[in-house]
């Protein structure tokens, strides 16, 4: 999924591919893990986690430890 023409990096493409998920309705309540995602992208669990953390700075999912990403309720 990551590609490698385009001038972002990695973490920023799977960045906006959430962002997108969560803006269809695709991802609605929990996302699925961080492994899950890795494996489905082709990207290392690292690069999912990073764009997983700006997302939740971002306002766009919050984390709650132990059980996961979700899609903020107030997101922006």
């Amino acid at each position: 999924m990551v590609n490698p023409d385009v001038p972002l990096y990695a973490w920023e493409q799977i960045r906006e591919l959430i962002r997108g998920r969560v803006d269809d309705g695709t991802y609605q309540g929990k996302l699925p893990a961080e492994v899950d995602l890795a494996a489905e992208l082709g990207v290392a669990r690292g690069t999912v986690r990073h764009a997983l953390t700006d997302l939740v700075a971002a306002g766009v999912l919050v984390s709650v430890r132990g059980l996961g990403y979700f899609v903020a309720r107030n997101r922006p």
